[in-house]
């Protein structure tokens, strides 16, 4: 039930093996490995994704990665990291898949079910605490 621990795959290591048409729900399971892949090419993209991202959408030929904000995905955009993201789809699961980065405020991520506690309205403590998990999240991958 539980998935094996995150290791760098071999590149080709999947063949052709992987369909595309599996949807979003596959591309969602895979979502960790794409992520380590990407990680091991460009810090800067990994924590952008891994904080800011979540797979939105998948028809078989474009993948659509939801940010949190018009900033992330500005960022996401302009910087490089689209082609980033392509080349780890490659290395990870053996696919050319077109990559459409949209904004998606309403998206899963880091949101447990309950409030997040701590900062109370009006305090600014949101972005500190995002900081902070970047941080502790760069310095866990480090130690790998």
């Amino acid at each position: 039930l539980l998935p094996a621990p995150a290791a760098p795959a071999p590149s080709g290591q999947r063949g052709g093996g992987q369909d595309p048409s599996q949807g979003a729900a596959q591309v969602r399971n895979m979502w960790p490995n794409i992520l380590e892949a990407v990680k091991n090419r460009r810090r800067f993209t990994w924590i952008l994704l891994s904080q800011n991202a979540q797979v939105a959408g998948f028809d078989g030929t474009t993948l659509q990665i939801g940010f949190s904000n018009a900033g992330a995905r500005d960022s996401f955009a302009n910087g490089g990291s689209e082609d980033v993201l392509r080349q780890a789809l490659s290395d990870a699961l053996g696919v050319q898949w077109k990559v459409e980065a949209i904004v998606d405020p309403s998206g899963g991520v880091s949101s447990p079910g309950g409030g997040s506690g701590g900062s109370g309205p009006g305090s600014g403590g949101g972005s500190t605490a995002r900081a902070a998990e970047a941080a502790t999240a760069v310095a866990a991958a480090g130690t790998g």
